[in-house]
């Protein structure tokens, strides 16, 4: 992996870090039932993505 690769990688975790935890976030703070499901639901993608590219470096 190129050091350009390895940055933008590093670029796109934190990305899907950050709106993880925004999601996560708003999904508290949400009083509607249905609303704060499909948030935390949206929060569980981006932490799947962030799994995934974890791997990426682990690999």
């Amino acid at each position: 992996m190129t050091s350009k690769e390895l940055t933008a990688l590093q670029d796109q975790i934190s990305e899907e870090q950050v709106v993880t935890k925004k999601y996560r976030t708003m999904a508290r703070q949400c009083s509607d039932p249905a609303i704060r499901q499909k948030l935390e639901t949206i929060a569980s993608q981006h932490q799947r993505h962030f799994d995934t590219l974890m791997s990426h470096l682990k690999a």
